[in-house]
């Protein structure tokens, strides 16, 4: 059951992709929406006022204030275009450390909704390593619908966990596709007979080869990709080339993570 979902902005050129995803989901699903803007006192910490008891140059000071009348004009563009779309009550501003504050908003949410950028930022790993409910990223200029729905799966608990997240919040949903790359070998009996016994369609997928290459071209025929988190060290997947740090950020369709 999907009731609450929790919209997180940030430097994003372009908010419509997330909101439109949010509004779909709202009709679709009857969720309520809000939006969450943090302004991270972080970045007092790159231009500190004094240094060891000393008064640092007032070019500082004015930097600091200039950051922040620009976090303001944005917050306010931000809460204008998302009155078009939800009630502006539902726009939430805070002040701290973006990862504290969305631990303690996740608690009364089903759902959090970001942008999957070609880059992962610093907040986005943070949260994407701490999470403990489900994370949807929406790419830029994409307009969600959840028809076709696509599992990279590895056969794993992760990816088992997150495919029953998935069916508990879009239940409505009855055809499933589930692409498994290298793992001929391993059984996966009992999800197919789950499935079976829930009424929905599965169409199990096995073939052999680079798994990046054959689930970043199979995406192109899906409208949503549900994977397994990736609650471990970011650096490690980038020096062993993890399939699912690049999925992450090359593939063009939303990525679900339970």
């Amino acid at each position: 059951m999907l009731n609450r979902i929790l919209i997180l902005f940030g430097n994003e050129t372009e908010k419509s992709n997330l909101l439109k995803t949010g509004q779909h989901l709202q009709k679709k699903y009857g969720a309520d929406v809000y939006g969450l803007y943090i302004k991270d006192i972080r970045k007092y910490e790159i231009l500190p006022p004094t240094v060891e008891g000393l008064v640092v140059d007032n070019s500082s000071n004015f930097l600091i204030r200039e950051w922040e009348k620009s976090e303001d004009l944005q917050v306010e563009n931000i809460k204008k275009t998302f009155k078009n779309y939800f009630s502006e009550e539902n726009f939430i501003v805070e002040e701290g450390i973006t990862q504290e504050i969305v631990q303690e908003k996740l608690l009364g949410f089903d759902l959090i909704i970001i942008e999957k950028s070609e880059k992962i930022s610093s907040n986005q790993k943070e949260l994407l390593n701490h999470h403990f409910k489900p994370v949807l990223l929406v790419p830029q200029n994409f307009d969600l619908k959840v028809d076709k729905v696509m599992i990279a799966n590895d056969k794993s608990e992760r990816v088992n966990k997150s495919i029953f997240s998935f069916l508990n919040m879009f239940d409505k949903l009855i055809n499933f596709t589930s692409i498994s790359v290298n793992l001929e070998d391993e059984s996966d009996d009992e999800f197919k007979k789950y499935m079976t016994r829930a009424g929905k369609n599965l169409d199990i997928v096995e073939v052999e080869g680079k798994s990046f290459d054959i689930i970043s071209e199979k995406t192109k025929e899906f409208d949503i990709l549900v994977m397994g988190d990736l609650k471990h060290s970011f650096l490690l997947e980038r020096l062993t080339g993890n399939t699912g740090l690049k999925l992450l950020e090359k593939i063009n369709i939303p990525i679900f993570i339970g």
